[in-house]
């Protein structure tokens, strides 16, 4: 991903003049919903250009031990950091330990105000003592993490990857080439009757009556309609019915909006190098 991709947003003069000032840059490392990684000169450049500006950096990390491909994941914290007073780390265990029922996180600052005002919250939202010690001693266990959970994990996350792409490829729908995370970025833009935030949400709404849960790129302010995520973090079997449910109900819905020889394109991926800040994802398969 170029680096223009993401600094390029920030026009400073542009928003000088519309009376808006930014006070940071908030980054997800892996991205959600793309699955994408940050190359290690990319975060260093993100870093370099919020120093200049006097910009708090704030890194989530949540996905970080979700990675599955055979890339380099560089977390913040192993980075000379130009400014550590404006850079804040956060990471939870309900991703990648699987723990969506325990609301715990973490936040790394070494800001003396943030770290005061999160202690003000912390009364309010404490995390209860019996879950401190569960999760205390599950990450004490350094070996059984290191040599078995996350390898395992990993491969788990690979299979079911590469089960999820197969699948989508086959009913002709590509995904955004991802590394990590626990989903899937795909190309629904063939199947709207017309490219609108009003198609997406009423192809959303087939979904869920084909007992699909698939989030529409809409809920992640994606500025093209017709994008969706869909999570793969399940068993193999569940997947593949996942993806007979999608198959019916498709063919269904395409019987009714879209010609069905307009679907036999199979293209698995799109490529994220090429993507644009315009968010224009045409053109953009291999």
């Amino acid at each position: 991903m170029p680096t223009n991709h993401i600094l390029g947003i920030f026009d400073f003069q542009f928003f000088f003049f519309q009376g808006i000032r930014i006070r940071a840059l908030i980054l997800i490392n892996p991205h959600n919903p793309l699955g994408d990684i940050y190359p290690e000169q990319l975060l260093k450049d993100c870093l370099d250009f919020a120093h200049r500006h006097k910009l708090h950096v704030i890194m989530d990390e949540i996905y970080m031990l979700s990675v599955y491909d055979d890339i380099n994941f560089t977390s913040v914290l192993s980075l000379n950091q130009p400014d550590p007073e404006r850079i804040h780390f956060m990471w939870g265990f309900s991703k990648d330990f699987a723990m969506c029922g325990i609301r715990v996180a973490i936040l790394h600052t070494r800001n003396k105000e943030v770290r005061s005002a999160l202690n003000q919250l912390a009364s309010f939202h404490g995390c209860p003592v019996p879950i401190q010690f569960v999760l205390s001693q599950l990450i004490a266990d350094r070996e059984w993490i290191d040599k078995i959970f996350l390898p395992t994990s990993r491969q788990r996350l690979r299979e079911a990857h590469q089960i999820i792409v197969d699948g989508l490829a086959a009913l002709g729908i590509p995904v955004f080439r991802s590394s990590a995370g626990l989903f899937v970025w795909a190309d629904f833009r063939k199947f709207l009757r017309t490219q609108t935030s009003e198609a997406e949400m009423e192809l959303w709404w087939k979904l869920i009556d084909g007992k699909l849960y698939i989030s529409p790129g809409i809920a992640f302010d994606c500025c093209e309609p017709g994008w969706f995520r869909l999570v793969f973090s399940d068993s193999a079997d569940r997947i593949r019915l996942g993806i007979q449910r999608l198959k019916v109900m498709l063919q269904a819905y395409a019987s009714e909006t879209i010609p069905l020889d307009n679907l036999n394109e199979v293209v698995p991926y799109v490529d994220p190098v090429r993507m644009h800040s315009d968010c224009d994802f045409s053109d953009n398969t291999l």
